[in-house]
């Protein structure tokens, strides 16, 4: 069975089971998989049984499967990599949104299981200060985005983002708020162009007062700056995200191998 059809099929087994007043099947493999945690079935650093050995135990779609294993691991359980399955990082959940991202496929899945308010879009000239903390040519325009970023089960927003876009890509801007995909996807599908490498900043600052009435955190107060810029082919810098979160509330985590 395809994705795409498992996601056809899972719909009535995730918002139709609430609408019926029935628990998501998703919800029942967590349950399910948090009892033998707590049991002890798992120790920290055992992989978690595979996606295809899920979905005959509970008789569910892979598409059900993957939903099941994104909340573990937004509660900070478990953490998942492409290739190599779900191994078990904790058995108490910490409280923090945990993000893994280690290739463009797993960027493209952290937007769909998130939900992105737009707050507002401007037509801007970069001056040198901002291109200097860009990393974009002074004196070029851009459109800015300003949104929240929260989960899906939560109001409160995870994280602040300013995303910067080469006015030269004018429609994507137009329908942000239809948007569910990342932005990166969109300008590939709509203009042709093929994101070849995304390069990846993580620092730590103090939160000025805009992004501190943002994630309602007291100014000054820690924050983790996560600065993505989008490169073509041709080495076009097309897209630049800069997300912020508040330091009590994020985890980053990343696995290193050995070739």
């Amino acid at each position: 069975m395809t994705d795409e059809a498992d996601s056809l099929k899972d719909t009535s087994g995730t918002d139709g089971a609430a609408e019926r007043g029935e628990t998501p099947l998703y919800q029942e493999i967590v349950r399910s998989l948090l009892e033998e945690i707590d049991a002890g079935t798992y120790a920290v650093g055992d992989r978690l049984p595979t996606e295809q050995e899920l979905c005959s135990r509970f008789a569910v779609s892979r598409h059900t499967v993957r939903e099941a294993l994104r909340r573990l691991q937004e509660m900070g359980y478990i953490l998942r990599r492409q290739g190599s399955g779900s191994v078990l990082a904790a058995r108490r959940a910490d409280g923090r949104f945990v993000n893994s991202i280690s290739s463009l496929d797993e960027l493209v899945q952290y937007a769909t299981s998130t939900r992105l308010e737009i707050l507002s879009v401007d037509r801007i000239i970069v001056e040198e200060e901002l291109a200097g903390r860009l990393g974009c040519r002074p004196d070029t325009q851009w459109f800015r985005v300003s949104a929240l970023r929260r989960t899906r089960e939560t109001s409160e927003p995870f994280s602040y983002v300013e995303v910067y876009i080469d006015a030269a890509f004018s429609d994507v801007v137009r329908n942000l708020e239809v948007v569910q995909y990342a932005i990166y996807t969109v300008l590939e599908q709509r203009y042709g162009v093929r994101i070849a490498e995304v390069m990846q900043d993580i620092e730590a600052a103090p939160a000025s007062l805009n992004v501190a009435s943002r994630l309602h955190v007291p100014p000054q107060s820690p924050i983790l700056v996560i600065t993505r810029r989008y490169f073509t082919d041709d080495g076009r810098l097309v897209e630049i995200a800069v997300n912020t979160h508040p330091g009590a509330g994020f985890r980053y985590t990343m696995a290193l191998q050995r070739r």
